[in-house]
């Protein structure tokens, strides 16, 4: 590896070449990940479970309607394991199942009180700290970082999918 051990250094050449953007979002990820494993651990949730758990959660708080086949294409599973995934979620009492509010011949998952109630005060933490690390930025900063991460998402976006004939 090519950076120092010091995790506050990740990301940053040994040798003192400048940063390495790719290995740093690299280290953030994985660390983000751990993170994930431990929540859901927390929640009895696996990763996948608490990935669809959040995707439902920042739909629902943005006034957007998240049906199976959305939770199937974020996560890039088959709509059986969607089916599955969202059956552990209903069990739980983090989802419910509903007919859409918008077209009646499907569903549309929603959180339930509890799950808003019992992951709010532990992701409100998380993004409490989380929040603190970028009041270090100064608005420039900022600016760069998000445009960045932007950028880095619209480009894994793309990752996987397959193209569609302009045809």
């Amino acid at each position: 590896m090519t950076t120092s051990d010091d995790p506050g250094q990740a990301g940053v050449d040994a040798q003192g070449d400048g940063p390495n953007v790719l290995e740093a979002l690299q280290v953030y990820r994985a660390a983000e990940a751990a993170m994930r494993r431990r929540t859901g651990a927390a929640m009895g949730l696996g990763e996948s479970d608490i990935l669809a758990l959040r995707f439902v959660l920042d739909n629902h708080a943005a006034g957007r309607v998240t049906a199976p086949k959305d939770i199937t294409e974020y996560l890039g599973i088959s709509s059986a394991s969607t089916s599955v995934l969202l059956t552990r979620l209903e069990r739980g009492g983090f989802v419910e199942r509903r007919p859409s509010t918008v077209d009646r011949r499907s569903i549309e998952v929603v959180p339930t009180p509890a799950a808003e109630g019992d992951t709010g005060p532990m992701l409100a933490v998380a993004n409490a700290q989380m929040a603190d690390a970028t009041q270090e930025l100064t608005p420039e900063e900022a600016v760069v970082v998000t445009s960045f991460l932007a950028r880095m998402r619209e480009t894994v976006d793309r990752i996987g999918h397959r193209r569609k004939d302009s045809s």
